[in-house]
């Protein structure tokens, strides 16, 4: 077996371990919950527009607390990805022209608009048990480009924000793993495919486009200007013709609570918040110690995932303090960070073992 195969293998088994973890953890939830798949799309049990037509197209519904999760909103995309019923579908979401922005994963889980509104309960579900194997398998790829262990891809797994996007049924999943594929594209020159799937991680995730944007600065850094253009305009451009395409096809609707603030406020604001729960505290602290450590090995790279995630840190600054106050909230804005990090601490082993051979 030659070298690149068995890496192959390795990175393989990687993913096969990834989707063992999470099908397994997946059946344990829906063993207790007589194999009804709707906990995951997290429809509240304060009643809202969104919750009613759940109701409306399925037999039976699994409640959760308040006003539930983002997975409710993806059912109904799902349901309509192509927004040709926007007055039957996308009007009950609470911010529909936001909303509609992140349409790949639903696009995925409804084939496109074909599945039953039960089918569509599993699709997101099953979409994102595969994501995260796939997702696992990409990283380990990465992890021995880099001279590391392969099993480091379950890094991707073991990502606290990709967790808390799999239990609400939620786009993050897709969105980073797209990230990830770009990168690893771009590493092995298959540049076409690089920039297609920076494009779907926006489509995924709008914010992923910092992905993109990265990867640009990086081979800009390079003197390969012509390319960097490329992977800076094309993804863009893809998630600019679809927003164009929705203010065609649904209104706005402003709602929810406001995204970003002044720098460094919506931190501040939050250690109030942090001192009445425990995991807030724990989690809002390491995050802040992730974003330190992670700038400082990213600003001392000259590594593609460096370059690639190291937009998240201004954006983590700006968070208002509606996103950083709940664990849940802010590991998922900046989900990208915990895996990037992993890598990093071998990349720069390998170049540093490099420079002084």
């Amino acid at each position: 077996m030659t070298k690149n195969n068995k890496r192959r293998w390795q990175a393989a088994l990687v993913g096969l371990v990834g989707l063992i973890l999470v099908a397994s953890a997946s059946i344990r939830v829906l063993s207790v919950t007589d194999w009804n798949a709707t906990l995951f799309v997290g429809f509240g049990e304060v009643t809202d527009p969104t919750t009613e037509y759940g109701e409306d197209r399925l037999a039976d519904i699994q409640l959760r607390s308040g006003r539930g999760h983002d997975g409710k909103y993806f059912f109904v995309q799902a349901n309509d990805p192509w927004l040709l019923a926007p007055d039957e579908n996308a009007q009950v979401l609470d911010r529909p022209l936001y909303r509609s922005q992140r349409m790949l994963y639903p696009l995925i889980a409804g084939v496109g608009g074909l599945l039953s509104p039960e089918s569509i309960v599993w699709g997101l579900l099953i979409v994102n048990v595969i994501a995260m194997a796939v997702g696992s398998w990409v990283v380990a790829l990465l992890a021995l480009e880099m001279g590391a262990s392969a099993w480091w891809g379950l890094g991707f797994v073991f990502n606290l924000g990709l967790i808390g996007d799999f239990a609400i049924d939620s786009a993050g999943i897709v969105a980073v793993l797209f990230a990830f594929l770009g990168i690893w594209f771009l590493l092995r020159e298959r540049n076409g495919l690089s920039i297609a799937s920076f494009a779907m991680a926006g489509l995924s995730r709008e914010v992923m486009l910092i992905a993109a944007v990265g990867a640009a600065i990086w081979l800009w850094r390079h003197s390969r200007r012509q390319l960097s253009l490329l992977f800076l305009l094309v993804p863009s451009s893809i998630v600019a013709l679809w927003g164009i395409y929705l203010r065609f096809r649904v209104e706005g609707g402003a709602g929810g609570f406001p995204v970003v603030d002044w720098p460094f406020l919506g931190i501040v604001r939050s250690f109030d918040f942090w001192t009445r729960d425990p995991r807030n505290f724990v989690v809002g602290i390491t995050m802040l110690l992730l974003l330190v450590l992670f700038t400082r090995r990213a600003i001392g790279s000259s590594h593609l995932v460096a370059w690639s995630f190291l937009g998240f840190v201004p954006l983590a600054v700006i968070l208002s303090e509606h996103v950083w106050r709940n664990w849940f909230d802010i590991s998922r804005a900046i989900a990208p960070i915990w895996t990037a990090y992993a890598l990093l601490l071998f990349a720069d082993k390998v170049e540093d073992e490099t420079s002084q051979s």
